[in-house]
């Protein structure tokens, strides 16, 4: 009996262990890999980013326009002054010249200053030595007095031997504080959007006293200029380019373009004309 119960427990022994170990062989060999999606990169969640986060990159990636300082409106930092000088000759008795013109002092670079001043006597005195002048008067005002641009007016008259009568002049400067250079028309102003107010005859006034805006559009389209365009372009006095006769003057009043339009005597052998747009 002792045996036969030894024998039964060994069996039984066996039988339980080998159910377990069939057990541990069946879940080993399961692939849990293959039951996952296949997946060719990592999933990355992001947070979403913010509105302040999205209009700091926009502002990196724009590229924007810088506004352009106008030296000439800032006329409460002007660290200058201006005064007269004159110059007289009676052309050995043969007539008369009385000429006023500005000077700049109290410039911190004094080099810029003197060049500037040799500049504008230099400017004023053209034509007060040619020949046949019986006279020449010429003086000036300022039309704008900034720490970056003064911008002069010249007005006078010139008489010559063998002429009826005498002629106006007109002349202006508008000088580059920076650089001792004279700005002219296309330095400063739109010339597209001027081209376009004197075709249509809008956007400006004439300050020239009994000329009306009939006659003087007239005198535009009677073919006396034939292209705007190139004749704006050619206004203003040249310092680097002396043999440039200026086809026109311009200067800045109150922020505004002036133009001094070369016209026949009977309408006082210029116009002055004041665009109402703001520069």
């Amino acid at each position: 009996m002792g045996k036969k119960w030894f024998i039964i427990l060994i069996a039984m022994i066996c039988l339980t262990g080998c159910g377990q170990q069939s057990e541990e062989q069946s879940e080993s060999t399961v692939d849990f890999v293959e039951l996952l999606p296949q997946q060719s990169e990592p999933i990355i969640i992001r947070e979403p980013q913010s509105e302040e986060q999205t209009l700091t990159e926009e502002e990196e990636t724009t590229t924007t326009e810088e506004k352009t300082v106008i030296p000439f409106a800032d006329r409460n930092e002007v660290n200058y002054s201006v005064e007269s000088a004159g110059y007289e000759d009676t052309l050995n008795g043969n007539g008369e010249v009385k000429v006023e013109y500005p000077q700049l002092a109290d410039m911190a670079d004094v080099d810029l200053q003197n060049r500037i001043n040799e500049n504008i006597r230099q400017m004023a005195l053209q034509g007060t030595q040619e020949e046949g002048l019986k006279a020449y008067e010429l003086s000036y005002e300022i039309a704008t007095q900034g720490s970056g641009i003064l911008s002069v007016i010249f007005r006078g008259y010139s008489n010559y031997e063998g002429t009826a009568y005498p002629d106006n002049i007109v002349k202006t400067l508008n000088l580059d504080l920076t650089t001792g250079n004279n700005l002219r028309l296309k330095d400063y102003a739109d010339i597209a959007q001027i081209v376009s107010g004197l075709e249509t005859t809008s956007d400006y006034e004439i300050v020239s006293p009994d000329v009306e805006m009939s006659d003087f559009a007239a005198f535009l389209n009677n073919g006396y200029v034939t292209d705007y365009a190139m004749t704006l372009l050619d206004y203003d006095a040249d310092f680097g380019n002396s043999s440039l006769i200026p086809a026109g003057y311009s200067c800045i009043r109150n922020n505004h373009v002036v133009l001094f339009v070369e016209t026949e005597h009977a309408m006082g052998d210029y116009v002055e004309i004041e665009f109402t747009g703001e520069l």
